[in-house]
């Protein structure tokens, strides 16, 4: 079980890194009343893991084995960044808090800020359908109840960094930083699980 809950922050804390600069962005404009950023946040966030568990639910009838091809997903996302954070294309951090900000329109709804999560969740639904679709249903609820609650300190550490703006730097360095290699072992873990390998190639 410890191995599940540390299996479902590591896929909630990559693919909500980005986020979070956008989540930062939202919690800065509203300023006294961030009741509805939480709101919102939460609704987006719900909305993506009851689709990544009806589409994980589609996929259970493949064979076995089959399943874990999923994890390339994450594996293919974890080197799109990783080219976007170390390649040729890689901007400065501090730009990714700056475009976010930039973009976040005054006095965002609580629908705003669901739809920008939503819309921002492809990254999410790629890690997440493989992760729900490689463990038995009981694995899935523990899963989402982690979720739920690492959205609720999601949104307590925006709030506490746009307190502590400094803090937002070395964040932005070293989180970007390590993301690529949590996807890796990520979609690496779907893989070994549904013993992917040794169903398709007899290794």
């Amino acid at each position: 079980m410890l191995s599940l809950v540390v299996l479902a922050i590591g896929a909630f804390a990559a693919t909500n890194i980005d986020n979070l600069f956008v989540l930062l962005a939202f919690v800065a404009e509203a300023r006294g009343s961030k009741r509805r950023v939480i709101a919102g946040q939460y609704a987006g966030s719900l909305v993506l893991i009851a689709i990544a568990i009806g589409l994980a639910e589609m996929l259970r009838s493949l064979p076995p084995g089959y399943v874990g091809v999923l994890g390339m997903l994450p594996i293919g996302v974890g080197l799109v960044k990783a080219w976007t954070r170390f390649g040729f294309g890689s901007r400065a951090a501090g730009d990714t808090a700056s475009d976010a900000s930039a973009a976040t329109p005054a006095g965002s709804s609580w629908l705003t800020v669901a739809g920008v999560a939503i819309a921002n969740g492809s990254d999410n639904l790629a890690v997440y359908v493989p992760l729900y679709a490689g463990h038995t249903r009981l694995d899935c609820v523990a899963i989402s109840c982690v979720f739920v609650v690492l959205i609720g300190l999601w949104c307590r550490g925006a709030i506490w960094l746009v307190g502590h703006p400094l803090l937002g730097a070395p964040i932005r360095r070293y989180g970007t930083a390590l993301l690529p290699f949590i996807l890796l072992v990520i979609g690496v873990s779907v893989i070994v699980q549904n013993d992917t390998l040794r169903v398709l190639f007899g290794i």
